[in-house]
């Protein structure tokens, strides 16, 4: 079985696929050996976003049976539904499975609808709306098998962060804006490290990809790669945001240890 996105030949073999990046980060038609995915993924549980409910929740997944007809009984064709255990809401796959493969050839809500919803809920107070709908871009072109445009939007994310954090801390790295911006991306972190979260810092090496990915990788090997390195740019913004909401509830009992001082000292 072939399509225009990509090839069993080219899924790295190495790569375990999970149920949570099956369902919700593996786009439609892409080719999958059973030997690499875990366990039996008709059945038990996964954690998810739930969409449609707006809420992060454990799935029950089960199997669906289909109309008896020739496509089922040829081609293997299976109804996978899972099951929000806290709303019910349901999310819907068909897939094509046999002892070989496993592709997804359908689902509702679609792969985009999903992600989206998630990372507007989850980021909207850290990233401005130009930069979520160019999460969003990257999302929807990966999801329709362009590989290499969704990397420049990604790209792009990780070059904001670093935009950022050098027009907050640019005084302290004792550099001019003009020469900065002429460093290698490489540069740029290990001279912002400390005002960085550690997992930037220590997935640098995500630029260099996304990078290849724009110039010189195919659109078949960016789709392979995306699922891991739009995670890789998730955990970085979720280490953000960690980071901020620390900080504020620092200073917040700074302020009332100092009021508390204030008052005893009458």
């Amino acid at each position: 079985m072939e399509n225009n996105n990509t090839t069993q030949e080219n899924i790295d073999q190495n790569v375990l696929v999970t149920k949570h990046r099956f369902y919700f980060d593996t786009p439609l038609y892409e080719i999958i050996p059973i030997s690499n995915i875990e366990g039996d993924f008709t059945s038990g549980e996964v954690d998810g976003y739930n969409s449609i409910g707006g809420l992060e929740t454990t799935f029950k997944i089960e199997s669906e049976s289909l109309a008896s007809n020739k496509w089922d009984m040829f081609y293997g064709f299976t109804g996978i539904k899972l099951t929000c255990k806290r709303k019910s809401d349901a999310i819907r796959f068909l897939v094509i499975k046999n002892k070989d493969v496993v592709v997804k050839v359908g689902q509702y809500p679609s792969l985009a609808d999903i992600q989206f919803a998630e990372i507007g809920k989850k980021y909207d107070r850290l990233l401005s709306e130009e930069e979520l709908k160019e999460f969003k871009k990257a999302i929807e072109l990966a999801a329709h098998g362009h590989g290499a445009g969704s990397f420049v939007y990604l790209r792009r994310i990780f070059e904001n962060l670093i935009s950022k954090a050098f027009k907050d801390n640019g005084s302290h790295v004792g550099i001019s804006e003009e020469d900065f911006r002429k460093k290698w991306m490489t540069d740029k972190v290990e001279l912002l490290k400390a005002y960085l979260p550690s997992q930037l810092v220590e997935m640098k090496g995500v630029y260099k990809v996304l990078s290849k990915g724009v110039h010189e990788l195919n659109e078949e090997e960016c789709l392979t790669y995306f699922a891991p390195l739009k995670l890789s740019i998730e955990l970085i913004l979720d280490q953000k945001i960690e980071i901020d909401l620390r900080e504020k509830r620092d200073q917040k009992v700074k302020e009332e240890i100092k009021n508390i001082h204030q008052k005893l000292g009458k």
